[in-house]
């Protein structure tokens, strides 16, 4: 369900938001929206960096599904994503 959040902003940040909005050619609400997924993005890939990091084993074993998916293509004569160099 979709929840509304209403956001106080002093006038300086006010302005600086609705300045950019329209630069993007977008309502303020859509700019903080993509603003908002944006970060939400840049948490999400950096939680996952630092899970791998600490989990390398997972690291290996997919680059090791990864090389013998795209043996079994090239064996198969079928096209891979990759490229020809793997």
């Amino acid at each position: 369900m979709a929840r509304t959040v209403t956001l106080r902003l002093s006038d300086a940040t006010y302005h600086m938001v609705k300045r950019y909005a329209e630069a993007d050619h977008q309502s303020m609400n859509s700019w903080v929206e993509s603003l908002l997924d944006t970060e939400d993005m840049r948490r999400r890939c950096a939680a996952h960096g630092a899970w791998m990091e600490a989990h390398p084993e997972v690291a290996t074993a997919a680059l090791a599904f990864h090389s013998a998916n795209q043996r079994a293509l090239a064996e198969a004569g079928l096209p891979s994503m990759a490229g020809d160099d793997e």
